[in-house]
């Protein structure tokens, strides 16, 4: 619990005017900017967005803050949720109570909160600067307010389900990989740590539901191969992550639960992929270095899963077909209700590996992009694997 303390003036309560019994009411002042605490920095977990102060958005809020004595009047303000809040009208001083990380805390206005702190810690913050503050008490979750306040700058549908621990169950099955503190769940992500946070976590689950039986089944309801591919993982981030949200919590957790024994795998087929994709396209004769797209010695760029540098790049409209094709080798087991190999993905894409990479390497289209939007590419790397999946022996 912490207890914070802040110079205000015109404060006033304002009550519910639907429900008075609901306990929810709402507060609204102008708070004195240089008596906001450094502590309030650490209630932020109830905001949807990490602050980038490097956006031109920030920017503005800076030099407003810095030039403008009406600041008060022209910034959006501040939107809090606290457990109680009291106001001593001789000194004019409100103090606010905050409880819980997930409900007490920064909704809106990350940004001024932030420009304003390090304008005070660089002492460059004028003593006649107020900020309007909205503060909330009663509400059991942020979540439904955090969405409609933050729409300035849209909030991505990611922001929201982080905030509601809709990821939980994916930070779990990562927690012990490389990339795991690279992985952005929310917009403007940046820890402490200043780890370039560069992996979207709708990626990662892009990857992981490739192989959701309940949503991209190996075998359709007629008992025939399916025709339908996962190319929406690849093509529309998006769009994976409201069809994983529509799941429901139960059903999606239920899944990941149930792809315990392979979710590691999968991570590795993609890495041996991304890997060795070069040495791949040597085994069949493909010279994938002179391929434009591949930026060989051009640029820097780092694997997904064992972030490793190297000096060429794999565009993931290469690697996802192929490592979509890999669902192909799945099977339930009937007694544990788990997902299971047919075989070993690694032997298999051993033996496979030069063939798959030169398939992909055959399309006729130079674009990385339209190459991973190939219906009948997927169709035709996942019919390849099929076959040495369940019809012949290693």
């Amino acid at each position: 619990m912490a207890k914070i303390e802040m110079k205000a003036k015109s404060f006033k309560k304002m009550e519910d005017p639907i429900d008075r019994k609901n306990g929810h009411s709402k507060y609204v002042c102008y708070v004195k900017a240089d008596t906001i605490p450094e502590e309030m920095l650490n209630w932020m977990e109830t905001n949807p967005r990490q602050q980038n102060m490097k956006t031109s958005v920030a920017e503005k809020i800076t030099e407003s803050l810095t030039e403008n004595e009406n600041f008060h009047e022209l910034n959006r303000g501040i939107v809090l949720s606290a457990s109680t809040v009291a106001f001593d009208n001789k000194t004019e001083t409100v103090e606010l109570e905050f409880e819980e990380l997930s409900i007490h805390g920064d909704i809106d206005g990350g940004h001024t909160l932030r420009a304003i702190i390090e304008q005070k810690k660089e002492k460059k913050l004028a003593e006649n600067r107020y900020v309007f503050f909205e503060i909330f008490t009663g509400i059991s979750s942020p979540v439904e307010l955090a969405a409609a306040r933050n729409t300035s700058n849209q909030v991505d549908i990611k922001s929201i389900q982080e905030l509601e621990k809709n990821f939980d169950i994916i930070k779990k099955i990562v927690a012990d990989m490389k990339f795991a503190q690279k992985i952005s769940y929310k917009m403007y992500e940046q820890d402490d740590q200043k780890i370039k946070k560069d992996i979207d976590v709708r990626e990662i689950i892009a990857i992981l539901m490739m192989f959701f039986q309940n949503v991209y089944p190996c075998i359709n309801e007629a008992g025939d191969l399916n025709e339908i591919q996962p190319i929406q993982c690849y093509t529309g981030k998006e769009a994976t992550l409201k069809k994983f949200i529509k799941l429901g919590k139960e059903k999606r957790e239920e899944t990941i639960s149930q792809m315990q024994n392979i979710t590691d795998d999968i991570f590795a087929i993609w890495d041996n992929i991304e890997t060795n994709f070069n040495e791949y396209a040597k085994k069949v004769g493909k010279r994938y270095l002179t391929r434009s797209y591949a930026k060989y010695q051009k640029v820097k760029s780092t694997t997904l899963v064992s972030q490793v540098e190297r000096d060429y790049i794999v565009p993931k409209g290469l690697i996802y077909p192929i490592v979509g094709s890999f669902r192909a080798l799945i099977k339930i087991n009937e007694e544990t209700n788990l997902y299971e190999w047919r075989k070993d993905p690694q032997k298999v894409l051993a033996k496979l590996g030069g063939r798959l990479v030169g398939i992909v390497l055959d399309e006729k289209a130079d674009s990385p992009e339209y190459i991973g939007k190939s219906s009948n590419l997927w169709n035709n790397l996942f019919k390849e694997v099929y076959i040495e999946g369940h019809l012949t022996m290693l």
